[in-house]
């Protein structure tokens, strides 16, 4: 499929923008610094984007994506938990060279009203798809939650033990990500069941 102008434009000033991020984190980012990092003007961002936080969001976005594995036919919800984990850790394993770029966006967030917005925004309309997927896929004796809370529990069980295995690699490991995944599912690590019950 053929990209726009104006798509290919985004994403040169997107990858601009999480490289220079990247060099002097979200609070030193210049956007002089990201246009000329593109080859481009600063027209070219707002030309592009509402404004700084638009484009950071956009870096945000783009750079971590929710970690959603393939569901299978027929799967349950178990069976997707066993998934979900090795995929929350093979993710993390992959965003930690990230990992200071992605906690200071999380500190500028927090500082900053207009972003926390957007991003309330984005993950509203995240939960929302997310919730009318396990609706779609589950029937609703077998989540441990409502759909529209267990979305948001999931994102926070990713996020959390992401941040924390960036910190403690040595105590949050693949095994850990693994069993809080099935521990939510309603099972033991050690103990497998197949089928819907």
């Amino acid at each position: 499929m053929t990209r726009t102008k104006r798509e290919r434009t985004r994403e040169r000033l997107i990858e601009a923008a999480a490289e220079v991020i990247g060099e002097r984190g979200w609070l030193r980012a210049s956007l002089e610094q990201i246009a000329a990092r593109a080859g481009m003007t600063r027209g070219a961002i707002y030309g592009n984007f509402k404004n700084r936080e638009a484009l950071f969001l956009a870096v945000v976005q783009a750079r971590w994506k929710p970690v959603i594995p393939p569901l299978a036919p027929g799967d349950t919800f178990r069976q997707y938990m066993e998934k979900l984990g090795p995929a929350v850790a093979s993710a993390a394993a992959a965003r930690r060279p990230q990992a200071a770029a992605a906690l200071s966006f999380q500190l500028y967030a927090l500082t900053n009203h207009e972003l926390r917005s957007q991003v309330s925004k984005v993950n509203a309309e995240l939960y929302r798809r997310g919730a009318e997927r396990l609706r779609e896929v589950f029937p609703p004796e077998e989540l441990p939650l409502p759909p529209d809370q267990l979305v948001r529990v999931l994102h926070g069980l990713t996020d959390g033990l992401t941040f924390l295995s960036f910190l403690t690699p040595e105590l949050i490991t693949s095994e850990v990500l693994s069993a809080a995944f099935l521990a939510l599912a309603g099972g033991a690590a050690g103990q497998k069941k197949t089928g819907r019950e």
